[in-house]
């Protein structure tokens, strides 16, 4: 029989009556049950029997070309004093930019206080149906800790794009009951990412962030690919942040489904090697837009990595600039952020890479 989950937020009804205003959840959910320690295993999990091979995605080259359509470079930046503290009251006029040590104009500039739209990717296939209650757990705590003026978006995928929820504050997250329909056959992470980048997070204006659990192997997806997710993403202006949950102690339970001892190999090695271009993938994902990525060797490890994300969100500046002058295609551009403060530190992008897209005019076609 076809098993539903369901999501819905915590409303705890007391004789009293007051809701507590961070107190978001999603409805009757276990505490998550402890995690088995695990060892490192050297291969990665099968996500299903051999079969013909599609035409194989190559893997990302950190040198390719990546466009940004609108010419607007986004810099997310952090700031700290000498001593490790964050800096939280700066303004436009603090801050200067430069591109292969030019100085350039900060035409766009956002604060610490100014809300994110943050759209929450859930990878619910069938490498992570084990640990299900234990990942909606960690998604409780990861929604608990935004603040009250930022908006989520809730999407899980597996053979499907599940769109739990459009961006919506809290308060509007609060009065809806979310499912998660069973499992289908599949993982559509390269058509989810590029789903949420284009056709979700693309017309909302303002800051705007993905954090994005999985472990970054991809079957199935049939409108993106590795590196047109790449590529979006330096174009979206959006900051990526991804969890990588490591699947590997199902391995051997997987492998044992596969009879025919030269298909259990075939599939045992496919899996290494996807198992590795889904770590650089996400790795690429996370360091072109200016986010990070976290690794997870159980879930025990995944609600640690959403609290320094949050952290994170919630001390991060957004400053952007179009480029003077000629940018050549396929020019690889230095990015340099300093304050006026020579005591202050400086956490920010390093670069970018052009194409014919951010050539002349300033910057602005």
């Amino acid at each position: 029989m076809k098993q539903v989950f369901e999501f819905a937020f915590l409303l705890a009804l007391i004789s009293t009556g007051v809701v507590a205003a961070r107190a978001q959840t999603l409805n009757d959910l276990p505490p998550p049950p402890p995690a088995p320690i695990i060892k490192r295993a050297p291969v990665a999990p099968p996500r299903e029997e051999a079969k013909p091979a599609k035409e194989e995605e190559p893997q990302f080259d950190a040198n390719d070309v990546v466009r940004v359509s609108t010419n607007l470079i986004t810099v997310p930046t952090e700031v700290l004093d000498r001593t490790g503290r964050y800096i939280g009251n700066l303004r436009k006029n603090d801050f200067r930019i430069y591109e292969n040590g030019v100085e350039q104009e900060v035409s766009y500039f956002a604060s610490i206080e100014q809300p994110f739209t943050v759209a929450l990717l859930l990878d619910v296939s069938g490498s992570t149906q084990s640990q299900l209650q234990a990942i909606r757990s960690a998604a409780n705590n990861f929604i608990k800790r935004l603040r009250p003026n930022d908006r989520l978006m809730l999407v899980s995928f597996d053979g499907r794009i599940n769109v739990l929820t459009e961006p919506v504050t809290l308060t509007e997250l609060r009065q809806k009951k979310i499912r998660l329909d069973a499992v289908n056959e599949g993982t559509l992470l390269y058509d989810t990412v590029g789903f949420v980048l284009n056709q979700r997070l693309a017309g909302i204006p303002g800051r705007k962030a993905i954090v994005l659990l999985t472990d970054g192997v991809d079957n199935g997806s049939k409108q993106a690919t590795l590196k047109k997710n790449i590529r979006n993403a330096e174009e979206a202006n959006v900051v990526i942040y991804t969890v990588q949950y490591n699947t590997l102690p199902q391995l051997p339970a997987r492998l044992s489904q596969i009879s025919n001892l030269k298909a259990r190999e075939s599939v045992r090695t496919r899996m290494i090697k996807d198992y590795g271009v889904g770590s650089n993938y996400l790795q690429s994902l996370a360091e072109r837009t200016g986010g990070r990525l976290y690794r997870a060797d159980s879930l025990l490890d995944v609600p640690q990595a959403f609290d320094a994300i949050t952290d994170e969100l919630g001390r991060q500046y957004s400053l952007g600039y179009y480029p003077n002058g000629t940018v050549r295609a396929g020019e690889k551009r230095d990015i340099k952020v300093v304050t006026r403060s020579s005591s202050h530190i400086v956490r920010a992008r390093e670069s970018y890479v052009a194409t014919a897209k951010n050539s002349g005019n300033g910057g602005r076609d």
